[in-house]
C-alpha cells in the first residue's frame, strides 16, 4: 500500500470548472496557506448557489440575494490576445461565487434610502471617521494602484500578462465599492494558473491585500480598510 498522501481536492468545485470551460485549480501547496483559504470559502458556498450554463458572451454573472444564481458561458473568448480564456473563466466564475461570499459576510445599512449604495459592497458599512463609502473606496483605489505598480516592477510579469492586469485594475478601480474582493481573487487565481507564487513580488503583493480584505470581511468589527504597506 501506498503511504503518500494525495493532495485534497475540492470535487464540486473542480466539476463546476470543468463545465464552465475553465483551467482545473492547481493543487494545495503549503506555502500558499492563503490561496487555499479562498478556494475553501468559495468551494463551501457551492450547494448556496444555482449555477447555469448560459451561452450568452458573457463569461460569468452573479444574482445575489436570498437565492443566488451565476451563470457561465463555457465557450467564452474575451477576444483580447494578451487574456488566456481558460484560466480567465476560471478566475470569472470563482470572481462570482466571491460576489456571494461578499453579500453574505459584509454588514449593510439599515437606511432603505442608504441600500442602492450598498449593493454587494466589499467593506462593512459604517458611519464613523474614516470609514465612509467615499473614504473607504479611495484606500481600497490606492491600494489597487500601488498593485498595477507592482505589476511594472515585477520582471516576471511580461507585457502581455501586463496588459490583462491593465484591463482588471480598470474593472476593480471603476467600481472599487463592488469589486475590490473579487477582483484580488480573480488575479491571484489567474496568476497561479499561469505559473505565479508568493516567490513574485506582484502575487506576494496580491496575497497581502487579499488576506486584509478576508480578515475584514470575516470580522463584522473590521474596517476601516486600512492602507497597504509599501512594502
Amino acid at each position: 500500500m501506498s503511504t503518500h498522501s494525495e493532495p485534497l481536492r475540492r470535487l464540486a468545485l473542480d466539476r463546476l470548472i470543468k463545465d464552465a470551460g475553465g483551467t482545473a485549480l492547481p493543487d494545495d501547496v503549503t506555502d500558499e496557506p492563503h490561496f487555499a483559504e479562498l478556494l475553501d470559502e468559495c468551494a463551501a458556498l457551492i450547494d448556496e448557489i444555482t449555477f447555469t450554463k448560459k451561452n450568452d458572451g458573457a463569461v460569468a454573472q452573479a444574482t445575489v440575494g436570498a437565492h443566488p444564481l451565476v451563470t457561465y458561458d463555457p465557450v467564452y473568448s474575451s477576444g483580447e490576445a494578451t487574456t488566456d480564456d481558460a484560466p480567465f473563466r476560471t478566475a470569472s466564475i470563482l470572481h462570482e461565487i466571491m460576489h456571494v461570499s461578499v453579500d453574505k459576510l459584509y454588514d449593510k445599512p439599515t437606511d432603505p434610502g442608504e441600500k442602492v449604495y450598498w449593493q454587494s459592497v466589499n467593506f462593512h458599512y459604517a458611519t464613523t471617521a474614516g470609514s465612509s463609502f467615499a473614504e473607504q473606496s479611495q484606500t481600497v483605489n490606492d491600494n489597487l494602484d500601488k498593485m498595477l505598480a507592482r505589476a511594472a516592477a515585477d520582471p516576471k510579469v511580461d507585457t502581455t500578462l501586463r496588459s490583462h492586469i491593465q484591463r482588471r485594475y480598470v474593472y476593480g478601480a471603476s467600481t472599487p465599492n463592488v469589486h475590490y474582493d473579487t477582483v484580488l481573487l480573480d488575479l491571484l487565481v489567474y496568476l497561479r494558473l499561469k505559473g505565479h507564487s508568493r516567490k513574485n513580488v506582484l502575487f506576494a503583493y496580491l496575497t497581502k491585500l487579499s488576506q486584509e480584505a478576508r480578515n475584514r470581511r470575516m470580522d463584522s468589527k473590521g474596517g476601516p480598510v486600512p492602507p497597504a504597506s509599501a512594502t
